[in-house]
């Protein structure tokens, strides 16, 4: 499972030029001086070939992977309460404890899988960076050009 972010670009751009953001993201952290240039570039260059139609509908992409993004983070406490809640309904139902503890095993699986993608959301420093400069980049694109005046 990858984060939401890490899919939005990966199919704007392909898995390659992914994994081409990401290392040149990671090198640079590890660096301790971030330059976003060289991907910005990159992405400026592919992209800016494109209609005003084809950004507009990446930046609709976009801020549907934010929204998605945010709702995973926000609901994950509502989805702890609601799987504590319903352990403790299972243990008070008196049913047969093999039943039991079989609720209880697949609700603690259904609660791993979602805590990991969790982890995975909140966590994706590096997806969010390259996000930041796909944004910066399309909000640049789709900037109505000024005219000097005379």
């Amino acid at each position: 499972m990858a984060s939401v972010f890490r899919k939005l670009i990966s199919r704007e751009f392909g898995e390659n030029i992914y994994y081409k953001y990401f290392y040149v993201c990671q090198r640079s952290l590890q660096e301790k001086f971030f330059d976003s240039d060289e991907i910005y570039q990159d992405i400026y260059r592919r992209v800016e070939r494109r209609d005003k139609g084809d950004i507009k509908n990446m930046q609709t992409r976009l801020n549907e992977s934010l929204v998605i993004a945010v709702r995973i983070i926000k609901t994950y406490i509502i989805f702890v309460v609601y799987v504590l809640a319903a352990v403790l309904y299972l243990v008070t139902l008196g049913l047969h404890p093999i039943v039991t503890a079989a609720g209880i095993i697949l609700i603690s699986l259904i609660l791993l899988q979602k805590t990991y993608e969790y982890i995975i959301n909140k966590y994706c420093y590096i997806d969010a960076q390259i996000v930041l400069i796909y944004k910066n980049v399309l909000d640049k694109l789709l900037l109505p050009e000024h005219k000097e005046p005379r």
